[in-house]
C-alpha cells in the first residue's frame, strides 16, 4: 500500500508541474503548431505526455531530397532547459519516406526517467538538415502510468441541502445500457486505415480523434490489428496502438488477413561517400576489477577521426563472454551523438555479471554495430578488453 501512495504522490507532483508549464507556455506551443510541416513533423507523442516502455512514434519523415532519416532524444532540467548539448540515439536511421505512420519505437527503459526532448532529424541530399522536436515529454517507467496524458485531478462533489418544497418527488435516475457492440474509437489526431495488417499495405482512408468504426474481425496472423467497417462500407485494418477498443470482443471473429504485398525491388541510389570515420578508442572499467554481483561501468572512447561530422547519433553494442568457452554472460547498449570531425564521447555503461567469478571474461565493444552510419572504415569499429571478475559476495 505504502508503494502505491509513493507513486501518486510523485503523479500528482507531475501534474502539478504540468499544469503549472501549460499556464507559463500557451504563446510557444501555438506557435510550434503554426509552423508544422506536413513532411516532417512528429504527430505522436504530443507534448505534455507520460511515456514508459516500448512506444510507438508516429509523423512524418516525407521530403522530396531525403536520404535518411533518424529520432534522437536528450534529456531536460525542471526548467525545460538541456542538461547537455547532445542528443543520444533513439530510433537509428531509417532511408525509406514515411507519411502520418509510424517512424520507429523508442525504447524508454534504456533511460533514467525524467523529462526530456525528441528530435526528428531528416538529411537531405542538398546537404541540409531539417530538425523538427517535441517537448517536454516525460519518461515515467518506475510510477507506472505510461503513454497517457496526466489525468485530471476528481472534482469535488458538493452535495446541496435537501428541498423546502413540498410536493416534489425525484424521480430515480435510469441506468444507462451499455453499447455491447466492439469498435474502435481513434485516440491521436488522426489514423491511418490500410488494406491489411501492417504498415506494408496502402492507405485506402483515414479516420479523425474521436471517430468510431464497428470491428468487423481481428488478424489470424496474430498481428493485433482489427478489421472495421468505414462510414463508406469499406473495409480496412486499423493498428492496435492507434485506437481505444470497447463493447464485447468475445464474439469478434478471426479473419484471414490479405497476403503480404510483394516488396518491389528499391532502385539503387548511389549512397555518397561519407569521409566520416568511427574509431573505437581508450576503454576503461571503474573499478578497474569488477566483483561478482556488483554494477561496474564500461568506458569507451568513440571519437571521429575523419573530415566530416557523423550524418546521426549511434549506439554502442557491448558484449561480456566467460573466455574459457565463450557463452555470453551479459549484453548492453550505450549511445554517442552526432560527432563532429576530430571529436570524442565517452560512451558510459553499466553493466552487472554474477556469473563465473574467478575466471577471465572477455568484454567486445562494437560501434554502430548495424553499419548504420556511412563512413570512411569500418574496421577499425571493435575494442576487446579483458578482466578477471572478482568474488565479492557471491555464493
Amino acid at each position: 500500500m505504502s508503494r502505491i501512495i509513493r507513486h501518486h504522490s510523485a503523479h500528482h507532483l507531475w501534474i502539478v508541474f504540468i499544469v503549472a508549464l501549460a499556464a507559463m507556455l500557451p504563446f510557444t506551443m501555438v506557435s510550434a503548431q503554426e509552423i508544422i510541416d506536413p513532411n516532417a513533423n512528429i504527430s505522436f507523442p504530443p507534448p505534455v505526455f507520460v511515456l514508459c516502455g516500448e512506444t510507438e512514434i508516429i509523423g512524418s519523415a516525407n521530403l522530396a531530397d531525403m536520404t535518411r532519416y533518424f529520432i534522437s532524444y536528450r534529456e531536460l532540467n525542471s526548467a525545460l532547459e538541456p542538461l547537455s548539448e547532445d542528443f543520444l540515439p533513439a530510433i537509428l536511421p531509417q532511408s525509406g519516406a514515411v507519411q502520418d505512420d509510424v517512424l520507429g519505437v523508442w525504447d524508454t527503459e534504456i533511460v533514467d526517467d525524467g523529462i526530456y526532448e525528441l528530435r526528428l532529424t531528416i538529411n537531405q541530399r542538398s546537404g541540409q538538415t531539417t530538425n523538427v522536436s517535441v517537448l517536454p515529454l516525460r519518461v515515467a517507467n518506475e510510477l507506472e502510468i505510461c503513454n497517457q496524458e496526466p489525468a485530471a485531478e476528481p472534482t469535488s462533489i458538493v452535495v446541496l441541502p435537501p428541498s423546502a418544497t413540498p410536493g416534489v418527488v425525484i424521480a430515480p435516475t435510469a441506468t444507462p445500457t451499455l453499447d455491447p457492440t466492439p469498435r474502435v474509437t481513434v485516440n491521436r489526431p488522426s489514423a491511418n486505415v490500410r488494406q491489411g495488417d501492417g504498415t506494408e499495405f496502402p492507405i485506402i482512408g483515414s479516420l479523425s480523434q474521436g471517430q468510431t468504426a464497428p470491428i468487423v474481425g481481428i488478424s489470424s496472423r496474430g498481428t493485433g490489428w482489427y478489421q472495421v467497417r468505414l462510414p463508406n462500407g469499406t473495409l480496412g485494418w486499423m493498428a492496435p496502438s492507434v485506437v481505444d477498443v470497447s463493447g464485447n470482443l468475445s464474439l469478434v471473429p478471426s479473419v484471414v488477413p490479405p497476403p503480404l504485398p510483394a516488396t518491389p525491388t528499391p532502385t539503387l541510389t548511389p549512397t555518397p561517400v561519407s569521409q566520416a570515420n568511427l574509431v573505437a578508442g581508450i576503454v576503461v572499467l571503474d573499478p578497474a576489477s569488477p566483483v561478482c554481483s556488483q554494477t561496474f561501468t564500461v568506458g569507451l572512447d568513440v571519437a571521429n577521426l575523419g573530415t566530416t561530422q557523423t550524418i546521426a547519433s549511434g549506439i554502442v553494442s557491448l558484449t561480456d563472454v566467460r573466455a574459457a568457452d565463450g557463452s555470453i554472460q551479459g549484453t548492453t547498449i550505450g549511445g554517442f551523438p552526432v560527432l563532429l570531425p576530430g571529436q570524442t564521447f565517452r560512451v558510459n555503461m553499466p553493466l552487472t555479471i554474477s556469473t563465473w567469478y574467478n575466471e577471465t571474461h572477455r568484454i567486445t565493444l562494437v560501434i554502430d554495430q548495424t553499419n548504420s552510419i556511412p563512413e570512411s572504415n569500418e574496421t577499425d569499429n571493435t575494442r576487446v578488453i579483458e578482466y578477471v571478475l572478482q568474488k565479492g559476495p557471491c555464493p
